[in-house]
């Protein structure tokens, strides 16, 4: 089944003589359950890509589809309910708030959905325990080595459950080996029927995936 349907995506930014188009016509399927990397030079609309696919961006044309729902009519309020109950984001820098604990970290999407505590504290320790950092929940995360604040950041994209994760050049700021096991997590986590969807510099990474989709100039090569 089809989860995600983009047909003639384009993005353009500026007005006028400044107009830039990061993305041109863009058609794209995928598939519930897919694990897909999405290749090219920086500047090739990776980003743009998966920004309007996660609706923390609206195309300039064309049409997103997502479950059957037409994603390109949502208002800011019905795109925010859309992210909350349909996308986990990583990104490289792991954008955590460095004055909340782990736990806090993980936490906050579920707050923002007003769940309530007891069930945040559940939800949170085993989310922890799964990604095997369940005794850094108290340490901040200037306490803890890059590829922990990683795990840290997929801890609280699967806070609530996401059908998708858009995962943005989520290797980029560990070494090699954290790298590969990041890689893993990813792996197991689509096993599990989340689809997966790696904006990467990383050859191995990208080839590790089910799907390649390379893009050049913003169109999809």
């Amino acid at each position: 089944m089809d989860i995600i349907k983009l047909n003639n995506i384009s993005k353009v930014y500026g007005k006028n003589n400044a107009k830039v188009g990061a993305l041109k016509n863009i058609s794209l399927n995928i598939k519930q359950g897919e694990l897909i990397s999405v290749v090219g030079k920086s500047g090739c609309g990776k980003s743009t890509l998966l920004n309007i696919i996660g609706g923390l961006d609206i195309a300039s044309s064309g049409e997103y589809t997502f479950k059957d729902k037409k994603v390109s009519n949502l208002k800011t309020n019905e795109l925010a309910k859309f992210r909350s109950e349909n996308i986990g984001f990583i990104v490289q820098h792991f954008a955590l708030i460095n004055d909340m604990t782990v736990f806090e970290n993980v936490a906050l999407p579920l707050k923002y959905n007003k769940k309530s505590s007891k069930e945040i504290k559940r939800t949170v320790m085993e989310i922890l325990e799964e990604m095997e950092i369940l005794e850094k929940a108290s340490s901040y995360p200037t306490q803890i080595s890059g590829g922990q604040c990683q795990r840290v950041a997929i801890s609280r994209a699967l806070a609530c459950k996401p059908s998708v994760i858009l995962a943005d050049e989520p290797t980029g700021a560990v070494d090699e080996q954290t790298g590969l096991q990041i890689l893993e997590t990813f792996k197991r986590l689509n096993k599990q029927g989340i689809t997966v969807i790696i904006a990467t510099h990383d050859k191995e990474i990208a080839n590790s995936c089910n799907r390649v989709i390379e893009m050049k100039d913003g169109m999809i090569i």
